[in-house]
């Protein structure tokens, strides 16, 4: 996958920024990117792979980011999460005051709300966005692609995110459309990036 060579430049004041976590837990690694809108650029904040993480540790320190980086519903910025891990995403829903019982929520959207209803349509609602990421891989990695060769790439990653910059080397596409995991490297960390972007249209 193309790379541009831009450095990312924190804006130093108040930015939107988007979240994509990507939970493993014990048998994986948890994978956390944010990123920021600054002048139609979207810069990397933070690109971490946490191994082999603890349920409680992750939530912790995924709420210790939230606070650092000043990430927050009314500050019209979103967190995305593999919806592949209910639990997690309903602790972490507690954690930041929002109704952890999401899934009544979306049956209620749906229900009452059929013809506008879809992810654009949660970001609209929730602050913790479960996406059906087995359902949506195929439109984020066409989306991840648009964002980083549309007019010589609007992403600008910081060289210090060493393990992003490989996975995104190493990204491999099937003819399907779909990303070849076994052959790109830190994978995980592509998919917490892939989310992270699902902000930025």
């Amino acid at each position: 996958m193309e790379l541009q060579s831009k450095v990312s430049r924190s804006h130093g004041g108040y930015t939107q920024k988007s979240a994509g976590l990507y939970p493993g837990f014990c048998s994986s690694d948890f994978d956390v990117c944010i990123t920021e809108l600054v002048d139609g650029m979207v810069n990397v904040l933070h690109a971490e792979e946490y191994p082999r993480s603890d349920f409680n540790e992750m939530i912790k320190t995924t709420v210790n980011l939230l606070d650092k980086y000043d990430i927050r519903f009314d500050n019209s910025c979103r967190i995305f999460v593999d919806a592949a891990n209910p639990s997690f995403i309903s602790t972490l829903k507690q954690a930041v005051n929002e109704d952890s019982d999401y899934v009544k929520q979306i049956a209620y959207y749906k229900k009452n709300f059929p013809s506008v209803y879809d992810l654009q349509f949660l970001q609209q609602n929730m602050f913790v966005i479960p996406v059906p990421f087995s359902k949506e891989h195929k439109a984020l990695l066409a989306h991840c692609k648009e964002l980083l060769e549309y007019q010589n790439g609007m992403v600008a990653i910081h060289p210090k995110f060493t393990k992003l910059i490989t996975s995104l080397r190493t990204a491999v596409e099937k003819g399907d459309g779909s990303l070849d995991k076994e052959a790109t490297s830190f994978d995980d960390c592509f998919d917490s990036f892939r989310l992270s972007l699902m902000f930025w249209h």
